[in-house]
């Protein structure tokens, strides 16, 4: 009878120990710099953008795909830094653009989670990270604190598009972050280089520090109780007979400092406001004021209702401009392409307020073109009342591009 041969036992071990060595390994691999790129506004740099991942890959679509872990980083390189309502804005039309209406509505909250972390201003050389782990979600910091934790991997894949989705920052910007590690030296020596100062990162640090905790009151004393001690029994003196005293006059009252109500104190501040205004307390005007949505760090507060209003809004808008574009006869004989941004203010009413070129492509009948679609476009449809505030800023990316074929 032929006898089975048998292994030895420590090969037994040592294979599934070798498979989980390699699935650790894969596991904390480092992702790697797949692209640096430069995003400009007006002809300036506002950050220097990157994308790291652990495949390297020059398709958009194989990245917004993967599940693996990645990371987007920036670096502000604006000399005042950028509001954190531009920051927001960034995100949040970048999404609404390039994503679909149902995937939004599913992200709805965590895209609101992600604009409550941001409520500070940036300033130049901060270091934001947005980093994937799939199964842990999305972590998110600046110069290396913690700010926050979206715990759900497809919402890495919404932020990803604002880049190098379908409709980008601009185009070159997304070409520059597709180089599957083929990168420009002097740009990544750039990028490296930036680093934030020490006293900046402990103001970070103290934005989620907990706030001090109150002095504890010092406890009452006792009250002191007086006690009688045994005396000998007093004796009375003997009665005088003295002429009465002369009563002193009583001094008269101390004058009182008068003291302004805060209504007389606030009424030239509360000229301008509202009848409710007018009626508060200096302090409650001065926090008012700060709240002013023209202030360039006003951070408008969103609901999942008017986050998804919000951007309804704004495809709808983007969709009217487009309709509006007429590709230039001369600029198509030439052969002509560009990418051409326009930041436009509305009121309430949809009206236009201001159109603003942000970007502008080489070639002027382009730009001009683009401008003449966003005034022909207005007005437009009157704001939703579930999104508040008397104004609103978007941006409007516009892409002449000829088709192939």
């Amino acid at each position: 009878m032929q006898k089975t041969k048998k292994h030895p036992t420590w090969l037994a071990y040592l294979v599934p120990l070798i498979a989980g060595l390699l699935i650790a390994t894969k596991l904390h691999a480092e992702p790697l710099l797949n692209g640096v790129a430069v995003h400009q506004e007006l002809g300036k740099d506002r950050f220097i953008g990157a994308i790291y991942s652990e495949n390297l890959t020059e398709s958009a679509d194989l990245l917004l795909a993967s599940n693996i872990p990645m990371r987007l980083e920036m670096k502000i390189t604006a000399d005042r830094g950028m509001s954190a309502r531009r920051f927001s804005r960034m995100w949040i039309e970048g999404m609404a653009i390039n994503i679909r209406s149902d995937a939004l509505a599913e992200q709805a909250d965590n895209m609101v989670a992600f604009t409550k972390i941001f409520q500070d201003r940036l300033l130049e050389n901060d270091h934001i990270v947005m980093s994937l782990t799939p199964g842990d979600g999305v972590a998110i910091s600046v110069n290396g604190v913690e700010l926050g934790q979206i715990d759900n991997d497809a919402f890495f894949g919404l932020l990803a598009s604002t880049w190098v989705g379908r409709v980008p920052l601009s185009s070159n910007f997304r070409d520059q972050l597709l180089q599957a590690g083929d990168v420009s030296t002097s740009l990544q020596a750039r990028y490296e280089a930036i680093t934030p100062s020490d006293e900046r990162n402990q103001q970070v640090a103290a934005w989620i520090a907990p706030p001090p905790r109150p002095e504890p009151e010092p406890e009452p004393e006792p009250p002191v109780v007086a006690t009688l001690a045994a005396t000998e029994p007093a004796i009375a003196p003997p009665k005088l007979d003295l002429p009465p005293s002369t009563p002193e006059p009583e001094p008269s009252s101390a004058p009182v400092a008068s003291v302004t109500s805060s209504s007389e104190a606030s009424s030239s501040v509360a000229a301008s406001s509202s009848s409710e205004a007018s009626q508060s307390s200096v302090s409650d005007i001065a926090d008012t004021s700060a709240m002013d949505e023209s202030d360039e760090d006003f951070v408008p507060t969103f609901t999942a209702e008017s986050l998804l209003a919000n951007q309804r809004y704004f495809s709808n808008l983007v969709r009217k401009v487009q309709l509006e574009i007429k590709y230039p006869r001369r600029s198509l004989r030439r052969g002509d392409q560009g990418f051409v941004r326009i930041a436009v203010m509305v009121d309430r009413g949809g009206n236009l307020l201001n159109a603003e070129m942000l970007e502008e492509s080489e070639h002027s009948l382009l730009n001009k073109e683009a401008m003449s679609a966003v005034e022909d476009a207005a007005p437009f449809a009157a704001i939703p009342n579930v999104i508040s505030g008397r104004r609103h800023e978007f941006t409007i990316p516009i892409t002449f591009a000829l088709s192939e074929g």
